[in-house]
């Protein structure tokens, strides 16, 4: 496997040596050629994210979601080189070590790659919505001050959206650019709740457009549902911490199993050999995945307390 590698190596080395050489003119500064190739990069990125959004796919909403500052043609072209390279690894470890197991990973892992970047995506949109989540309150009560102050429920607005931490101030900051677009403040609220999963926020769109409608004392309605969701953090915190051996169990549960395989793999690779040389062990092996996600789906369903 060791001279293989390393053929492959230095064939890759030469290969880039070359094109460098060959793509980079003589007469040029010494930076030319990593500036091309930034311009290469910024061009192919520009032209992978006009493709995904012409396509209508949901990458683009989950990369704005995710609060990362690239654009979704970044992520999608870092992804497709990731995956390529994690064929070509695939491969290479199977002309190694020749085996049924070693020719599945030209497929396992870009697909492994794949979920992963999902997965990542999903964990930078949860912890954007959970920090929306606990700033809301103060939002909430910058927002009454500001009312009580004299300032209009716009320039409230907008000062909220200079004023805040993120996410709140790219959240306000969309809110601002949707009204002076034409789009009415309740409407805008609304648009921000339901892209941060936000109920509260649901809550004080609510008051915005009864106020709108009726008249009233804006301000004194935001200090109470500021109390609400002062009073909801409370409890969700009291049931995170009352549920977080629940918690700490399922991800030992799940991660056990998996973990065992592995350590017997390298310590002992021929005790786990009959369920990769034999149509049985396959059938086993099919049914070990098919009872674990059941069962994390099923510790997941326990531990994830909804109120």
């Amino acid at each position: 496997m060791t001279p293989l590698l390393a053929g492959l190596l230095l064939l890759f080395v030469a290969a880039a040596i070359v094109i460098l050489l060959v793509a980079r003119p003589r007469s040029q500064a010494p930076g030319y050629a990593a500036e091309r190739l930034r311009q290469w990069g910024r061009t192919a990125s520009e032209r992978t994210d006009d493709a995904v959004r012409r396509r209508g796919l949901g990458i683009v909403e989950r990369v704005e979601l995710s609060g990362l500052h690239v654009s979704a043609g970044a992520v999608v072209l870092l992804a497709a080189t990731a995956a390529a390279g994690a064929v070509v690894l695939g491969i290479v470890i199977a002309l190694a070590r020749p085996s049924f197991v070693a020719w599945v990973l030209p497929v396992v892992l870009p697909a492994v790659v794949v979920v992963g970047v999902r997965l990542f995506l999903d964990y930078r949109i949860d912890r954007r919505r959970a920090a929306f989540s606990e700033q809301l309150e103060g939002t909430l009560q910058l927002l009454a001050s500001g009312l009580r102050a004299g300032h209009s429920l716009q320039r409230a607005v907008d000062s909220v959206s200079t004023d805040s931490a993120s996410p709140t101030a790219e959240e306000f900051t969309r809110v601002i650019n949707e009204h002076r677009l034409g789009r009415p403040l309740s409407d805008a609220f609304l648009g921000v709740a339901e892209r941060m999963k936000s109920d509260d926020l649901a809550w004080t769109a609510q008051a915005v457009a009864i106020h709108r409608e009726v008249g009233g004392n804006l301000s004194e309605v935001l200090d109470h549902v500021a109390d609400t969701i002062r009073e909801r953090q409370q409890i969700r915190r009291q049931v995170a911490t009352l549920s977080s051996e629940g918690r700490v169990s399922a991800i030992v549960l799940m991660v056990l199993p998996v973990g065992v395989a592995l350590l017997l793999s390298v310590v002992s690779p021929g005790y786990l050999s009959l369920f990769v040389t034999t149509p049985l062990g396959f059938a086993l092996l099919g049914l070990c995945l098919i009872l674990f996600i059941v069962g994390s789906l099923w510790l997941r369903s326990i531990t994830r307390i909804r109120f």
